[in-house]
């Protein structure tokens, strides 16, 4: 009986072996290629290579190109020395990650370094912020990773509304897309996935419409609202609450099921869908309600006619889709603006195409509505945090935009009345980037420290980006549990329900006694607690998101299950916790460099 030649992996030939290999981690052609010269071709193929970092690397950072490498003969790109690159930028990143959580000290530069790699650092940073609870560090790993992740997304979005106002070219759907860029996290929404939708809206539109080139301007706009309208991708449901926070973010709107938006956002779609199928079509800025107006070709009207005037505009016309598939008659907002008292000027005004610049800042007005008058925003999904953080920075950059009574920046001598909304704001964003986001202090000092240049917050708003970034690098005051704190009764990470207040928080620090200024403890009343001044204070994060400095008398400790705890608390709490401990029923300290012995 002959025996079967057995067949080894150096027989195999190069186009067996590269079939293995594509079904294998990288790591396997790495291993490989070591073994032996024979499998140095095989395992160096660019197509292979190409497929690990399309296979491996979902986001890519701007500058490699990526749509335009994959474009080129598959050996003409460096595949493997790029899947190389990503690679060293996932360790570099994990390494920088896992510092950032064993100490407190230098975080800022930490994960500034971080977001210098760019989109090349996301897949990684997700990776982590997804960490199962077999990590023993998860609550921590996921909300630092999540919290980089998010200083990323902004370090992205804020360039696209300088470069904007710096009236450099940047599109509508890409200046309102900046606002979502700072609620986004872990989810999709980006600058590409917007694109996506719009695009995608025009593609079926163009199926299921395939006359629509062929109809005239008018009634192209026409079509173009009633196929939006029928497909709810604009306007709000019935249902639904008008001023809901949500529907002020384009990405939101074309990514939820139902679509909803107020009418700057409707028109925004509108606008880009118009413009894909050859209309001119823009905001117009109209008191209370944005509409669009479309601009007729050069030498026709809007129902394709040529002009017997070449040289003569054709009227526009308006639309208003997020009511009505049909146009809207120029003379009906002549009156609405007569009803509203608006001067000859201003008429002219609001019935031109607004600026993008202008867009931007309506929609950072109407956010900073929401959250200032609008008790709504709580019933959200959006981190209200988060939501103004995004409306002040729009309205500081655009702060010459506001109010122009038909002037426009540029065309009229600078008016000193941009620098009201511009210094009027710095206090707000100030005191949300020291509590909720310090790593983007190198934004500041790129992008709004040169605004203040020549008024009176320059010097101090330099001096504050300073003292953030140097306490950043200092490390903790060490405070342990020695002979004369015995008297501190309670731990970091308990979790307990305030005795007056009644809300739910967790111990995130304590002093002795209290710490807080006189003038704070007058305001407060402590002297008129039981215990006073003298009896040990806690800081705490409370359910609700904010921070507060408790007396001991007001904690009654409670031991919850973390199901019986809000998930949004939780996940918060990995700012300062690890994990939760369901034996102790308290939150592991992730802060020991500040409070070695709890």
């Amino acid at each position: 009986m002959t025996r079967a030649k057995s067949t080894t992996l150096d027989s195999l030939p190069d186009e067996v072996l590269h079939s293995i290999l594509c079904y294998s981690p990288a790591s396997t052609a790495l291993a490989l290629e070591r073994t032996c010269r024979r499998f140095r071709s095989a395992t160096n193929v660019p197509l292979l290579w190409r497929l690990h970092c399309q296979n491996e690397f979902k986001f890519w950072d701007q500058r490699h190109e990526l749509p335009r490498q994959l474009a080129q003969p598959v050996g003409s790109v460096d595949w493997k020395g790029l899947y190389a690159l990503r690679r060293r930028i996932d360790v570099s990143t994990t390494q920088m990650l896992d510092s950032i959580l064993m100490n407190q000290t230098g975080r800022i530069e930490k994960i500034h370094r971080i977001v210098e790699f760019g989109y090349d650092a996301k897949d990684t940073l997700l990776r982590h912020a997804r960490a199962g609870e077999d990590w023993e560090d998860h609550l921590a790993r996921r909300y630092y990773s999540n919290a980089i992740l998010s200083c990323l997304h902004r370090t992205m979005a804020i360039p696209v509304w300088n470069k904007l106002r710096n009236s450099e070219d940047v599109s509508l759907e890409h200046a309102l897309g900046a606002f979502d860029m700072f609620v986004l996290e872990t989810g999709p929404g980006d600058f590409n996935d917007i694109s996506a939708c719009l695009d995608s809206i025009v593609t079926r539109l163009s199926t299921e419409c395939p006359e629509i080139m062929e109809l005239s301007p008018r009634n192209r706009a026409r079509r173009i609202a009633r196929y939006l309208r029928e497909h709810d991708l604009t306007g709000i449901d019935s249902n639904r609450e008008y001023y809901n926070i949500e529907h002020n973010f384009l990405g939101l709107a074309l990514r939820n099921p139902g679509h909803n938006s107020l009418p700057l956002i409707s028109s925004a779609i509108y606008c880009y869908v118009a413009r894909r199928l050859g209309l001119d079509a823009h905001p117009c800025g109209f008191p209370f309600h944005v509409h669009v107006i479309i601009h007729p070709a050069d030498g026709y009207d809007m129902d394709g006619k040529r002009l017997e005037d070449p040289g003569k505009l054709g009227d526009p016309m308006y639309m208003d889709p997020f009511r009505s598939t049909e146009e809207t008659r120029v003379t009906e907002l002549q009156e609405q603006l007569n009803f509203l008292g608006a001067l000859t000027l201003s008429r002219s005004t609001f019935l031109r195409e607004s600026l993008v610049q202008e867009i931007v800042l309506r929609c950072s007005k109407n956010i900073l509505n929401s959250v200032f008058q609008t008790p709504r925003i709580r019933d959200t999904c959006l981190d209200p945090v988060n939501v103004k953080y995004a409306a002040l920075w729009s309205s500081m950059l655009f702060a010459e935009y506001a109010n122009q009574d038909g002037q426009l920046p540029g065309v009229f001598p600078p008016r000193e009345a941009g620098h009201v909304p511009l210094r009027r704001h710095l206090p707000s964003l100030m005191d949300n980037l020291a509590s909720d986001f310090p790593s983007d202090v190198y934004l500041i000092e790129e992008y709004l420290v040169p605004l203040f240049e020549n008024l009176p917050e320059y010097g101090p708003l330099r001096e504050s980006v300073r003292v953030l970034r140097a306490g950043d690098e200092i490390p903790k005051q060490v405070r342990r549990r020695s002979p004369e704190h015995n008297h501190v009764k309670y731990k970091i990470g308990q979790v307990f329900r305030h005795r007056r207040y009644d809300y739910f928080a967790v111990i995130t620090g304590w002093d002795a006694e209290c710490g807080a200024g006189e003038q704070w403890m007058q305001r407060m009343r402590i002297d008129r607690l039981r215990a006073g001044r003298h009896q040990s204070f806690y800081h705490v994060l409370v359910s609700d998101k904010t921070v507060r400095y408790v007396a001991e008398e007001n904690i009654h400790p409670v031991s919850p299950e973390i199901s019986q705890l809000p998930p949004a608390f939780v996940k918060l709490a990995g700012k300062h916790f690890k994990r939760w401990d369901a034996v102790s029923r308290m939150f592991v300290s992730n802060i020991r460099d500040e409070y070695p012995d709890d």
